[in-house]
């Protein structure tokens, strides 16, 4: 079993090396979940990811670049990607408000 130390460093390691390659297209990034929070999952936790994009085009590569990271540290990363333009319409969602709430906002 794990102390929850690599689910919360998979997500910082995530969000330094999204930040340094497509920073650019990045609005919000919110780790968030039962991982985030320490909650014991087994060997293999799991964080969530909301990336609020400005442009797509990333997307594959942010998703790619998660399951490395969660590679790397034994965790399981899993993306949820908005476009920004949904994001202002549905700011108010349950789902996206939860993220923010209870998750680590990185941007």
């Amino acid at each position: 079993m794990t102390d929850g130390s690599n689910r919360t460093d998979a997500a910082d390691a995530f969000a330094r090396r999204a930040q340094a390659e497509y920073g650019e297209s990045i609005r919000h990034l919110v780790a968030f979940g039962s991982a985030v929070r320490g909650d014991e999952r087994g060997v293999h936790g799991e964080a969530e990811l909301l990336l609020v994009l400005e442009d797509l085009e990333p997307e594959r590569e942010l998703e790619a670049l998660a399951r490395e990271v969660g590679l790397e540290h034994g965790t399981v990363l899993e993306v949820h990607v908005l476009p920004a333009e949904r994001y202002e319409e549905r700011q108010d969602h349950e789902f996206v408000e939860r993220a923010f709430a209870e998750g680590e906002v990185y941007v």
